[in-house]
């Protein structure tokens, strides 16, 4: 009897040990990030049958097991994935909306600027310091636009470096956990769980979510397998495999993600790579920085472009037509007219070797334009053109195909127009990036100000002597240029605009009220008969428009001929060069020049504030599953406190119960003396 005691007691004491050492180490803990509180499972041993009964035998120790609970962990994992990335993306939309929204040396102010020039030189046309105000201020506009363009860029390239650094931090946390797997595995093969290596995984599972979303998957060894993407491997037990960042093969300057395993490298498409830092900084190059460039660079093609039409429609103070006002690459197509050409054209690094087919092309319509960049594919039978920024796919048909492979090209919904030296290889595709790059090449190309083409390019004008004077009260209000279209491909002016035409006026009693009617001379094409008139009509020929009113007399006339003066105080151009501000030539002719800039703006500021929501919101949610799981497996002191005394008492207990057994023992043996 005495024995079984000593026994009990001494399992007590062995328990009561062992708790207080998992208490200790508890509260040695308690400040260890990820670490789960542990306690002891125990259980009476098989009872001993006696006469009497079973006869119990004191308590074992099953095992020392963690106080986890594997869903409230994993809802910290997801929790912490997505907090990540709402951090992340806010972090760089922050950086990029305080470039772009800058309210005193923005882009929008520059413009402002710009175009308060071009009034002031409408205001005074043969002003010096006028003139050279407007080419000042065009100056800091470029300066504007390079600088924006250099921060944007130099955004992309830091983008760049922050994938690389992610991608080598996701690998070494992979390398970890695989380690950390083999190493539970072995422990765990003793039949007890090893507590603080799945602590240490669990806390690398959590850091590795920071950086990128995966899922797990426990087995029944006591590994994990995790995965990333559509489903890869990244830790398949004590086996890891690596991600890269490596150029994509479509756009080299851009870092895409791949998957290597067995020595082969897969291009995982930016989509499937989600959460965390890496997902967040996929997703604000293709959401926000592309968004935010391209618009940078639309805002620049659609002034300098129709500027440049508009300036070339007008005359100088030598009397010349007006020049290019600003510098950029263009495409020569023919007869005087030069379209902008497309920035990057690139075929893609997996194409056929050699090339088979050269994609060349201009932009054709500026209003039609988009910020989005896309790519052309031929899978052997079929053309298709892919909108990179939205995931849309337009197969060509097969009248448009046939036009891709002609000089005259294909003309996209985008305003582009494209065409293929020849037919290429299957699988081949070409990326195509319209803007890329234009501020930069962009510069002002008029240095004289008496060249700022001001005046308009024709004039009205009356019979002198000795010819026979008008009699009539005819006004006439010096003509105007047909006003330019969107298209890159019409000229600036009629070819037939400087082809003299004379309006002659005769009685009609037909017209009323006025009794008169005009006939038209030199007109192409020409006109036959008589026009009627009547006061306040406009009239166009040839590329001109001309209000005309009063009444004319029998006899009076008017010659619309080339301008030859050389007057100062003509600046009909350099008033409707000052309008373009106000015209929407962009967006689908829905938005000027600022408006589209601003659009941009409006976009990446909304992405901000709702980042800054979004980011706030899933600090709370991660912070309430941190919660949550502390609730369970976290640390008490003070419960660790009250543990350490019971643990004390029943170990205090456990040895009464051995020296009660002792003294029972020694009576027993002092019975026989």
């Amino acid at each position: 009897m005495a024995s079984s005691v000593f026994g009990i007691g001494v399992s007590g004491l062995n328990a009561a040990n062992l708790g207080l050492s998992t208490t200790g180490h508890n509260i040695a803990n308690v400040n260890t990030d990820g670490y789960s509180r542990q306690g002891l499972r125990q259980s009476a041993p098989y009872p001993q049958l006696a006469g009497s009964g079973f006869n119990g035998l004191g308590v074992k120790v099953d095992s020392i097991v963690r106080i986890y609970d594997q869903f409230l962990t994993r809802a910290v994992e997801v929790a912490q994935t997505q907090s990540s990335y709402q951090n992340t993306r806010l972090a760089h939309l922050s950086e990029i909306n305080n470039i772009v929204a800058d309210p005193t040396a923005g882009v929008s102010p520059a413009l402002q600027d710009f175009f308060s020039s071009v009034q002031n030189v409408a205001t005074n046309p043969a002003n010096p310091p006028s003139r050279q105000a407007m080419l000042s201020s065009a100056q800091t506009l470029l300066n504007r636009f390079h600088v924006f363009s250099q921060r944007l860029s130099e955004q992309r390239s830091s983008l760049n470096g922050e994938i690389e650094n992610t991608v080598s931090s996701i690998n070494a946390y992979a390398a970890q956990v695989g380690d950390l797997n083999n190493k539970i595995v072995v422990a765990q093969s003793s039949g007890q769980p090893p507590n603080d290596l799945l602590d240490q995984r669990d806390l690398l599972v959590k850091d590795l979510n920071k950086l990128i979303k995966t899922t797990s998957l426990p087995l029944s060894d006591g590994s994990i397998n995790l995965f990333v993407g559509n489903g890869q491997g990244l830790v398949v037990g004590s086996q890891t495999y690596t991600l890269g960042a490596v150029p994509n093969p479509a756009d080299p300057e851009s870092l895409s993600i791949s998957y290597e395993q067995n020595g082969n490298s897969i291009l995982l498409p930016d989509n499937l790579v989600s959460g965390g830092q890496l997902g967040a900084l996929l997703d604000y190059r293709s959401q926000s920085l592309n968004l935010a460039q391209n618009s940078l660079e639309r805002t620049a093609l659609g002034l300098v472009t129709t500027f440049n039409q508009q300036h070339k429609a007008g005359q100088d103070l030598n009397g010349n037509l007006g020049q290019n006002f600003w510098s950029y690459p263009t495409t020569n197509l023919g007869a005087g007219i030069d379209a902008p050409a497309l920035g990057v054209v690139r075929p893609n690094t997996n194409n056929t070797v050699p090339a088979t087919a050269n994609l060349t092309g201009y932009i054709q319509d500026i209003s039609k334009l988009t910020t989005s960049n896309y790519e052309l594919s031929y899978d052997g039978t079929n053309y298709a053109l892919a909108n990179l920024s939205d995931g849309s796919k337009y197969t060509l048909l097969p009248a448009e195909a046939a036009a891709l492979t002609t000089p005259a090209g294909f003309t996209t919904a985008g305003g582009l127009s494209l065409s293929l030296s020849t037919t290429p290889a299957a699988g081949d595709k070409f990326t195509i990036m319209p803007l890329k790059g234009f501020i930069d090449q962009l510069g002002v190309r008029i240095t004289d100000p008496r060249e700022i083409a001001a005046a308009g390019p024709v004039s009205a004008v009356e019979p002198k002597a000795p010819a026979p004077l008008n009699t009539g009260t005819l006004k006439i209000t010096q003509p105007d240029a047909v006003a330019q279209t969107t298209l890159t491909t019409d000229a600036s002016l009629n070819p037939n605009i400087f082809t003299p035409v004379t309006l002659t006026f005769t009685p009609d009693a037909s017209v009323v009220p006025s009794g008169m009617a005009f006939s038209v001379a030199g007109a192409v094409p020409a006109v036959a008969g008589t026009v009627p008139y009547k006061a306040g009509d406009t009239v166009s020929y040839n590329g001109w428009t001309m209000k005309l009113d009063g009444l004319p007399a029998s006899g009076d006339s008017v010659t619309v001929q080339k301008n030859v003066s050389t007057a100062s105080a003509d600046n009909r151009n350099a008033l409707v060069m000052g309008k373009l501000q106000t015209n929407r030539v962009l967006d689908g002719k829905t938005a000027t020049y600022q408006e589209s800039y601003g659009r941009m703006v409006a976009t990446i500021g909304t992405q901000t504030n709702e980042a800054t929501i979004m980011a706030k919101a899933q600090d709370k949610l991660l912070s309430s599953a941190e919660n949550s799981r502390d609730s369970v497996s976290a640390v008490s002191l003070d419960e660790e406190a009250a543990n350490l005394l019971r643990y004390q008492q029943a170990y205090q207990a456990s040895s009464k119960v051995i020296q009660i057994a002792q003294k029972a023992f020694d009576e027993i043996i002092n019975l026989g003396r």
